[in-house]
C-alpha cells in the first residue's frame, strides 16, 4: 500500500476510534469543581467574545493563573453554544482528536515506524488517564496547550531540516501561545533537547563517541534554545508570583524539602501504576497526612533502578532513555516540589508525560520480538488486547463525569478519606437548593478533616441558607485560614450576607466594603451592598452600588430592578421605570417586577 494512503487511513481510524469511545461525553453536564469559575458563573466568559471580556482575559490573574487564551477558548464556546455543556465538551473532544492525529504524524515522521506510532497515538487517545483532561470542561487548557506543544514540535522538525529565523520563530511562538493557555509548556525546550539526542542524534551518540564530545554538542544545543528557556523561566516566574500572592504556595515551614522529595518519588510511581491499572481513577486525590517510609523507599529505589537501566541503554537503545527522560522531565512542573493546592496527584497531569512510557513499550516490544517469526501476530494481538482493555475502562470513566453527583459519589467510594469529594458532593446539593442534605455530607467531610477551610466555609454557607446564622458564623470563623482564591474577599462577603439577613445593615456594609476593596467587580457584593445601603436610607449611595453592578453585568434583572427601586426612592421616576422595564424583559416571569413596573407607570401618569 502507498505509505501516504496508509497513513491517512490510520489517521482516519484514530479519529473514528476516539470519537466512538468519547461520544457519550456530549451528554455530560458541567461539574461544580472549577466549571463555575471558568464558565457557568463567570460574568466575563458568559458574555462571549466582547471587547471588554477579551481585555479582561489578557489582564486578569483570576483563579490563580494568567492564561488569556484559555479564557478566550471558553468565551468562544459560549459564543457558539451558549451554556449548553454538550457543545463545550465536544470542543474539548475535537481538540483531543486533533492532538491524537498530530501525535501519530509526529511520531511517524520521527521514527518512520507507522504501526508503532499508530499504537502510541491510539493509547494516548483512549487511555483512561486522559478522560479528566477531555471530559472536564475546565481542563480545556490541558488539551489546548498540548495542541500547541505538538505544533511546536512539528515546527522544530521543520527548523532542523532548514534552519532559519522564520522557522525558529515558529517554534518560539508555538511555545509562547501554549504558555498563554497553560504554563505546563515550561518543559518544552527540554523535550527539544531530548529530540536532539534521539532520534536526530545531534550529539553524535555512537560506539566510538567520547563523552566530552557529546557534552560539547549538548551545550551547543542548549545555547541554541536559550530564547526558549528564557520564555520558560519568565512563565515560571509569573506563575509562581501569581500563586504566591494568592497564598496558593505552601511554604517550606509547612512542607519541608524532605517531604517534597518523598511526595515526588511516590507520585512518579503512582502515576506509572495508574497507567498500567487504571481502575481506581478519581478526582480529587487529597494530599496524604503521612507517607509510609517503606513506600517512599521502594518508590525511590524503583525510580533509581529504571534510570540506571535507561542510562545503560543510552547508545544501543536510545529510545529507552528518551522515553524515560520525557516522562520524568515533562512531569516535573506538577510533581509537587513547589506545592500548590491540596491535591497530591491528578490524572490530567499525565496527558503529555505518559507518551514517553507508551513509546518505550511500543518500541521495546518490537525490539524484543525482532527475531521471532510470529512477531507480527504477537504484536497485533497484544496491541488489540491492550486497546480493548483501555477502552472498557475509559468508557466507564467518562460516565463518572456525567454530573457532580456521579463524579463525587464515585470519588468518595474510590479514595478512602476523600474529604474534598465530600465537599463537592455536598455543594451539589447546595446548588440544588437542598441545604439540609448538603449539611449531612459537609459534616462527614469534617469528621475526616475538621480543619478543612473549604468544608468549614461550605458548612457555614449551608447553615446560612437554612437561616442558622449564629452557627454559620462559627464555621466561617473556622475557615478564616482559607488560602485560595482571595479567601479574605470571600469570607467578608459571607459575613456581610449573614449580617444583612439579620438586618444589621451597617455591619453588613462594613464587610462588603472590605470584600469590594479586593474584588471591585463582584456583582453579588455590589447588589447586597446596595440593599444594605437602602436599609440605612442611603438611597444615593445604594444607586451608585447598583449602577456599578449594572455596568459590569447589564443582563442582570435583579440589579436592574434594585437600581430602579433606588432611582424611585430619590424621585427619578422615569429613569426608574426604564430600569423596571428592562428588569421585566430579563425576568418576564417575575410577578414582583411586573407589579412594581405597573405601579410606577400608574404613579407617573398621575391622578
Amino acid at each position: 500500500m502507498n505509505p501516504h494512503r496508509r497513513n491517512l487511513i490510520i489517521a482516519l481510524l484514530l479519529v473514528v476510534i476516539t470519537f466512538g469511545v468519547y461520544w457519550n461525553v456530549r451528554d455530560n453536564s458541567f461539574v461544580n469543581i472549577d466549571d463555575p469559575q471558568y464558565v457557568t458563573s463567570n460574568p466575563f466568559v458568559n458574555k462571549g467574545l466582547t471587547s471588554k471580556s477579551v481585555l479582561w482575559a489578557f489582564k486578569t490573574t483570576f483563579f490563580v493563573n494568567w492564561h488569556p487564551l484559555t479564557w478566550l477558548s471558553h468565551m468562544t464556546d459560549v459564543e457558539l453554544f451558549g451554556l449548553n455543556p454538550g457543545g463545550h465538551h465536544l470542543t474539548s473532544l475535537v481538540i483531543h482528536i486533533i492532538n491524537t492525529v498530530l501525535l501519530f504524524f509526529l511520531l511517524n515522521r520521527l521514527t518512520s515506524l507507522p504501526w508503532q506510532s499508530a499504537f502510541i497515538a491510539a493509547v494516548f487517545a483512549i487511555h483512561p488517564l486522559a478522560v479528566e483532561s477531555v471530559a472536564w470542561v475546565s481542563e480545556r487548557k490541558n488539551v489546548l496547550s498540548s495542541l500547541f506543544w505538538f505544533i511546536g514540535l512539528w515546527a522544530y522538525i521543520e527548523y532542523l531540516k532548514r534552519p532559519n529565523f522564520i522557522r525558529y520563530a515558529a517554534v518560539f511562538f508555538s511555545m509562547a501561545i501554549g504558555l498563554m493557555v497553560k504554563p505546563m509548556l515550561v518543559t518544552f525546550p527540554v523535550t527539544l533537547l531530548l529530540l536532539d539526542y534521539w532520534p536526530f542524534n545531534r550529539f553524535k551518540v555512537g560506539e566510538q563517541t567520547t563523552l566530552p564530545h557529546v557534552v560539547r554538542l549538548f551545550f551547543r544545543a542548549v545555547i541554541e534554545k536559550l530564547p526558549l528557556f528564557a520564555l520558560a523561566v519568565a512563565s515560571a516566574i509569573v506563575t509562581y508570583v501569581v500563586q504566591l500572592h494568592a497564598y496558593a504556595v505552601q511554604p517550606f515551614s509547612q512542607l519541608p524539602l524532605s517531604r517534597r522529595f518523598a511526595t515526588a518519588a511516590d507520585s512518579y510511581t503512582q502515576y506509572l501504576k495508574k497507567m498500567a491499572l487504571p481502575y481506581d481513577l478519581a478526582i480529587p486525590y487529597p494530599y496524604p497526612d503521612t507517607l509510609p517510609a517503606l513506600n517512599v523507599f521502594l518508590s525511590a529505589a524503583f525510580l533509581t533502578i529504571v534510570t540506571i537501566v535507561a542510562v545503560r541503554f543510552w547508545r544501543s537503545r536510545p529510545y529507552v532513555l528518551f522515553g524515560w527522560s520525557f516522562y520524568l522531565l515533562t512531569m516535573l512542573p506538577v510533581i509537587r516540589f513547589i506545592q500548590t493546592g491540596r491535591e497530591a496527584i491528578a490524572d490530567r497531569y499525565t496527558y503529555v508525560p505518559m507518551i514517553g512510557i507508551f513509546l518505550i513499550i511500543a518500541m521495546g516490544a518490537s525490539d524484543i520480538l525482532s527475531g521471532n517469526r510470529f512477531r507480527k501476530y504477537i504484536l497485533t494481538s497484544a496491541a488489540a488486547a491492550c486497546l480493548i482493555y483501555l477502552t472498557a475502562f475509559t468508557w466507564v470513566q467518562i460516565g463518572y463525569w456525567k454530573d457532580s453527583y456521579t463524579l463525587f459519589s464515585h470519588s468518595i467510594k474510590t479514595v478512602e478519606g476523600n474529604y474534598m469529594a465530600y465537599n463537592n458532593y455536598g455543594a451539589a446539593f447546595l446548588d440544588d437548593h437542598k441545604p439540609e442534605k448538603a449539611v449531612e455530607f459537609f459534616a462527614k467531610g469534617l469528621q475526616i478533616k475538621p480543619d478543612s477551610s473549604e468544608l468549614n466555609y461550605s458548612m457555614g454557607e449551608a447553615l446560612t441558607r437554612q437561616g442558622k446564622f449564629e452557627e454559620a458564623i462559627t464555621y466561617f470563623a473556622r475557615s478564616s485560614s482559607l488560602m485560595f482564591f482571595d479567601g479574605e474577599a470571600v469570607l467578608n462577603k459571607r459575613y456581610g450576607i449573614v449580617l444583612l439577613k439579620e438586618k444589621d445593615y451597617a455591619g453588613a456594609v462594613s464587610y462588603f466594603k472590605i470584600s469590594l476593596a479586593i474584588h471591585p467587580m463582584d456583582t453579588e457584593v455590589l447588589n447586597n451592598m446596595g440593599i444594605a445601603l437602602m436599609g440605612l436610607n442611603k438611597s444615593g449611595e445604594a444607586l451608585e452600588a447598583f449602577s456599578r453592578g449594572v455596568a459590569i453585568k447589564p443582563d442582570s434583572g435583579t440589579l436592574r430592578f434594585n437600581k430602579g427601586l433606588a432611582l424611585k426612592s430619590i424621585g427619578k421616576l422615569n429613569e426608574a421605570i426604564a430600569e423596571f422595564e428592562e428588569a421585566a424583559r430579563l425576568n418576564p416571569s417575575s410577578e414582583t417586577v411586573r407589579n412594581t413596573l405597573n405601579s410606577a407607570r400608574h404613579q407617573a401618569a398621575g391622578p
